[in-house]
């Protein structure tokens, strides 16, 4: 039995059921309505510093901010939908934002997907009453390797400070100076190179964060997004790649709260070019000497046909990568069965399994198992641990190996 309590309560007079402590982002969401918001995030702790989630609820004098404002039995809530004081609020809110920022959206790598920009066209746009001179900030400010700086365009949400020391837990990022002279900085002697860095990018609402690799790549309504899972370890990260003419241009998290939250590592994120037409094994490779000469495929299989009919079945092997996918295991088994003469369940057939120690961040998503499908092929009884697949090949004397994908 459960002891959680649920309660009822009217959001823009429709009447919800959540548990109660929910905050109004969540149970209005849960209605179907979103109550704009860029310093909250589910998965971080509550700052309420960007003021954007401002609601009404009744017998209270005051607006509440909608993140930090637990469902209690009976409360009646209206968001900018039905209350022009929310509405007149946000604008306001906005309109602050605005005053400093920069308008740079045409070359901006967050244009098309910014929420400054969403929430100004849906809930303010009109022309700016500002007329002074624009703050200036540092521009274009390397954090580390991977994600670079524009305070500009920061709106301080904090979301990447607050990932840095809750979910990592390494702390590079902070607020510096005070009021309008605030920016986001790295603290002296550090910089942004924990394994999960790109995530800052991810969280941040507006074009203050980039990634240094794709910056100025591409345009987001060029790309065709995909929901796929990340092959670079056995946690199975859901992620999202955007694709323009047949390239992956860009990697990034997905919600899987039972998985990875939202957050992806720089592994899987930036390793993507191993999976790209260029890097990828097309050829079939047969021993001559101490070296490997490179062969059509159909005479490799020639020369795999000579050792079958000379030496045997214990003259030949099959080296599987763990990166295969179930279907490409199959396909390889049937390979081995039907053209080397080698059983489903031989001992000459294998795929190599390795572990790997983990630093503390990064056992925050990564896996020490870094082959997606070593478990599937364990399984099927042909999981080999570390270099012992040398010692195996070497004693079966075998002269051919095709690497049938990237991995081993």
């Amino acid at each position: 039995m459960s002891d959680v309590e649920i309660v009822t309560i009217v959001i823009d007079g429709v009447e919800v059921k959540v548990p109660k402590g929910t905050n109004l982002i969540e149970a209005a969401h849960s209605a179907g309505v979103e109550i704009p918001h860029y310093c909250y995030h589910r998965h971080l702790s509550i700052a309420g510093n960007c003021r954007m989630c401002q609601v009404e609820v009744e017998g209270r004098p005051k607006l509440e901010i909608a993140c930090n404002t637990g469902a209690q039995e009976g409360m009646v809530v209206r968001t900018q939908r039905t209350s022009e004081r929310t509405a007149d609020a946000q604008r306001a809110t906005l309109e602050f934002l605005l005053i400093n920022h920069p308008l740079d959206c045409t070359v901006c790598d967050q244009a098309g997907h910014c929420k400054l920009q969403d929430y100004y066209y849906e809930y303010n746009a009109k022309p700016s009453r500002f007329i002074e001179q624009k703050r200036h900030k540092v521009k274009a400010e390397p954090f580390g390797p991977e994600v670079i700086y524009d305070g500009e365009r920061c709106i301080l949400c904090t979301r990447c400070v607050r990932f840095c020391d809750e979910v990592t837990k390494t702390g590079e990022l902070g607020v510096f100076n005070r009021g309008v002279h605030a920016v986001i900085g790295i603290h002296e002697g550090r910089e942004l190179n924990n394994p999960l860095s790109g995530c800052v990018v991810d969280l941040c609402p507006v074009g203050a964060l980039t990634h240094r690799r794709w910056r100025f790549n591409t345009r987001i309504w060029y790309t065709a997004e995909v929901d796929t899972v990340c092959p670079g370890c056995s946690t199975g990260c859901s992620a999202k790649v955007a694709v323009r003419d047949d390239q992956i241009v860009h990697v990034k998290g997905r919600l899987n709260t039972a998985v990875n939250q939202e957050w992806l590592c720089d592994e899987g994120r930036y390793g993507f070019g191993r999976f790209q037409p260029a890097s990828r094994l097309h050829s079939q490779f047969v021993r001559d000497g101490d070296y490997l000469k490179e062969l059509p495929l159909e005479e490799a299989l020639n020369a795999a046909a000579e050792l079958r009919s000379g030496k045997g079945p214990q003259s030949r092997a099959v080296l599987l990568s763990p990166f295969l996918t179930l279907e490409e295991v199959w396909a390889s088994l049937a390979f081995a069965e039907k053209v080397m003469g080698l059983a489903p369940d031989s001992d000459s057939i294998a795929m190599q399994v390795k572990q790997r120690p983990l630093s503390d961040v990064e056992a925050v998503l990564i896996s020490p198992d870094y082959a997606p499908n070593a478990r599937a092929m364990n399984l099927f009884g042909h999981g080999i641990e570390g270099e012992d697949w040398r010692a195996k090949l070497e004693a079966r004397y075998a002269k051919v190996l095709t690497k049938l994908k990237h991995g081993v």
